[in-house]
């Protein structure tokens, strides 16, 4: 075996590195990723058996760099073995999915109004940015003051009615949160591949996108579908909150709230929530240099380690 050979495994195996970090990437997000398992599955055994035969050789020469390029090549298992796992967890418990009906939906209702529906797009992707912003400096103000301003908690009980206007408010913040994703699919050319529910070893909706367009979609669209969904839960309670306080309607305000919750956790800038997402897509997108990207990637694990030493802070005062 060649040392040119050796060097064109190598660049192979870093060109499957990088595939299985993308697709990883994509899996958190919620695209279907079975066919490129299947091709990085190929590839590695391919690679496996073809090691198998150059060590039966025996070539000294080439010892040492045949046993990096094995070691790497047995790390890249061990990693589409882990990612291969994840698919599975996610596909345990009780699913229901529509493979045509629902995503026919979507279909339907983007195609028709496609300028109302860009015009959607646009204004939830920037609330999701927002909200993204807004969770960072409302925890920083609460885990330090010890409260939210602008937000008055109720010092006596909660009514029955109430606590159940803000339980549905979250399941209204989870099908206003997917149908965002759902339509900026669609408004992009992307296909829906299935949208369903799941209970199991997690509990929520889902839409499964294609890998394949949704590989070939433009960063910008990657930020669109990510900050939509937590855009649409910040627009829906801006709407029900003002209503609701223009009306003097409690009820109203706890289902705003319950939608706004389910949003908030979501945009904590940590993947593989939407807002984690959100972070990245937009460093990504706007930061050219890879030492300061990087700079800005770990300042958000900064920023919880101050959340932490904060909170810490103030229960033992």
């Amino acid at each position: 075996m060649q040392r040119a050979e050796l060097a064109g495994l190598n660049k192979h195996l870093c060109r499957l590195e990088k595939n299985l970090a993308r697709i990883q990437a994509f899996q958190g997000k919620g695209c279907a990723v079975d066919s490129s398992l299947n091709d990085v599955y190929f590839d590695l055994t391919d690679i496996g058996g073809y090691l198998k035969k150059v060590q039966a050789e025996k070539n000294r020469k080439i010892d040492q760099e045949l046993g990096e390029i094995t070691e790497r090549h047995k790390k890249l298992l061990v990693k589409f073995e882990y990612i291969t796992n994840e698919v599975k967890v996610q596909d345990q418990g009780m699913v229901i999915a529509s493979e045509s009906t629902l995503p026919g939906f979507f279909y339907r209702i983007t195609s028709r109004y496609l300028g109302m529906w860009k015009f959607y797009e646009a204004i939830t992707t920037l609330f999701g940015v927002g909200i993204v912003g807004f969770t960072l400096i409302i925890l920083t103000y609460f885990f330090t003051f010890g409260n939210i301003p602008f937000i008055q908690f109720y010092e006596g009980g909660i009514s029955g009615i109430n606590c159940l206007g803000f339980v549905v408010g979250v399941i209204l913040g989870l099908c206003f949160h997917e149908f965002a994703h759902g339509v900026v699919l669609d408004n992009n050319g992307i296909k829906i591949k299935r949208v369903g529910a799941v209970a199991g070893s997690i509990i929520g909706g889902f839409i499964e996108a294609d890998e394949t367009t949704f590989f070939q979609a433009e960063p910008r669209v990657h930020l669109r579908f990510n900050a939509s969904s937590i855009g649409t839960n910040a627009l829906v309670a801006v709407i029900l909150g003002s209503i609701g306080l223009l009306i003097s309607s409690e009820l109203l305000l706890f289902l705003a709230l319950g939608n706004l919750f389910f949003g908030f956790i979501n945009s904590f800038p940590i993947s593989p929530l939407d807002g984690g997402w959100v972070y990245e897509d937009l460093i990504n997108m706007y930061l050219a240099n890879k030492k300061i990207k990087n700079i800005f990637l770990s300042m958000r694990f900064v920023i919880l380690i101050l959340w932490l030493i904060l909170f810490t802070r103030s229960s033992l005062l």
